[in-house]
């Protein structure tokens, strides 16, 4: 246990880092998400279809080549993107297509009469989707939402492949350093998402009760 205690600055420099590449890759993802799900629910085929092709193409790839796929093809693209930045663009895009459906889905379930209120007040269709539909839909996915930022931060632990530092490579390094105390350093580890994510859910929980008032 001493030795685990005398590597926490080390493995805690790596939660830092996680913890900024999942915020950054959840701004990029809800950003994403909410313009890619309002056009998968446009009436017009020319703005649906290319959402649902977006939608279909990268729900199709697993995460890990999304990720070495962003790394080295935009690389060769013209890109120069730190490991750091490549891996908030694979997990932020990523994340925005499953974002994108839920997004879909909740707007889906405002009533058609919000719809027709609107346009018959004289709203453009973009005011409607922005002023009425969307402010009721986001409390009806705000938990989907929520999971799925979840699951992003655990899925920060990827984008070690590509050479981030972050937590969960430092706890690699940290566990093949010390070898004879894997189930405490991975126990940390365990301790140290349980908390990032049940923070976060605890924070969800409080904003959708604000909503809701």
């Amino acid at each position: 246990m001493g030795a685990i205690i005398d590597n926490l600055p080390f493995m805690l420099a790596g939660l830092w880092e996680t913890a900024k590449l999942a915020v950054l890759a959840i701004v990029l993802s809800a950003v994403l998400g909410v313009l890619v799900g309002a056009m998968r629910s446009a009436r017009s085929r020319l703005v649906r279809w290319p959402a649902i092709g977006y939608i279909q193409l990268i729900r199709s790839a697993p995460l890990i080549v999304f990720i070495l796929y962003c790394y080295f093809v935009l690389s060769d693209l013209g890109f120069d993107l730190t490991p750091f930045w490549a891996g908030v663009v694979a997990l932020g895009v990523f994340t925005s297509a499953y974002l994108a459906e839920i997004v879909h889905a909740g707007i889906a379930s405002v009533p058609s009469g919000q719809w027709e209120a609107a346009r018959a007040s004289g709203l453009s269709q973009a005011s409607t989707m922005r002023d009425v539909v969307l402010p009721q839909a986001l409390r009806r996915m705000a938990p989907a939402l929520v999971s799925e930022f979840i699951k992003l931060i655990k899925d920060t632990s990827l984008v070690s492949i590509i050479g981030v530092f972050e937590f969960f490579h430092r706890v690699e390094v940290t566990n093949s350093r010390l070898l004879t105390e894997p189930f405490a350093v991975l126990g940390f580890a365990a301790v140290c998402y349980f908390v990032l994510n049940y923070g976060l859910s605890r924070f969800a929980r409080r904003l959708e009760l604000r909503l809701d008032a």
